[in-house]
């Protein structure tokens, strides 16, 4: 009965410390501290933009940085330094960012209308136009449909 409690007592202590130690963490880095991908597609896509802060999000198994420009703009890069959303709010995302087939399409079929924001993961592009309208691209560039 005691060595029971005993090793419960040490369970229960090794799973307290193992959560303690898993807590995200998020600091401010400098810009050299981003991965090389990072800073050539800052460097190509945003040449003009002052860089107000960089923040790391360093989590047990993962990290992610998010750059915050002075204009509010931000942009978000997962661990390897591939950008996975920017956010230019009220402003268009380059389209350099875009790429030649999504811009053609919003100038085609949404004329006077602007990326504010787009988001990629593995399977498709997420774009959000100033109207408020979200446009799914797939990995292929060409659109699948409206989003709510």
């Amino acid at each position: 009965m005691k060595k029971n409690r005993l090793m419960i007592a040490a369970a229960s202590l090794f799973v307290v410390l193992f959560l303690s130690s898993c807590k995200d963490e998020y600091t401010k880095i400098s810009f050299t501290d981003l991965p090389y991908e990072s800073q050539v597609f800052l460097n190509t896509h945003f040449p003009n933009e002052v860089v107000s802060h960089i923040m790391k999000d360093s989590e047990i198994f993962d990290k992610s940085y998010e750059v915050f420009f002075t204009d509010g703009d931000n942009v978000e890069f997962n661990s390897t330094g591939f950008w996975e959303n920017v956010d230019c709010h009220n402003d268009s995302v380059p389209s350099s960012v875009l790429g030649y087939e999504i811009s053609d399409y919003i100038n085609t079929h949404h004329s006077g209308s602007y990326a504010v924001e787009i988001d990629v993961n593995m399977l498709n592009y997420d774009v959000e136009l100033n109207n408020g309208l979200e446009l799914v691209f797939d990995s292929y560039f060409d659109f699948v449909r409206y989003e709510d």
